[in-house]
């Protein structure tokens, strides 16, 4: 079953998946790593896709220019978490997205 989510973009440079979940962690105290995707140094299109409508993945994947990092944050990650509208010194928002997600049911 997938479940619709506006689902919020974020754009950096970093080598590893888990140097982005030390910085979100830093960043916003709080945050859900469960409900966040990390696509970092890799093609991303193919999970982008599995988010977003064609259209949309394309647009997000052409801003992503020479960042080596994507970060989706969906709406339950942030519930008891400090946002971060404008993004941090290493992460750019480039906006939120309507998307969906599979959940079990």
């Amino acid at each position: 079953m997938r479940q619709a989510a506006d689902v919020t973009v974020y754009m950096g440079e970093f080598d590893s998946q888990p140097l982005v979940f030390a910085h979100l962690g830093d960043a916003m105290p709080g945050i859900d790593p469960g409900e966040v995707d990390v696509i970092c140094k890799a093609d991303p299109g193919p999970r982008l896709r599995h988010v977003f409508e064609a259209s949309t993945a394309e647009a997000i994947e052409d801003a992503m220019g020479l960042f080596t990092a994507l970060v989706l944050i969906f709406p339950e990650a942030t519930r008891d978490a400090v946002t971060l509208p404008d993004g941090t010194a290493r992460l750019v928002c480039l906006g939120t997205f309507p998307g969906s997600r599979r959940r079990p049911g």
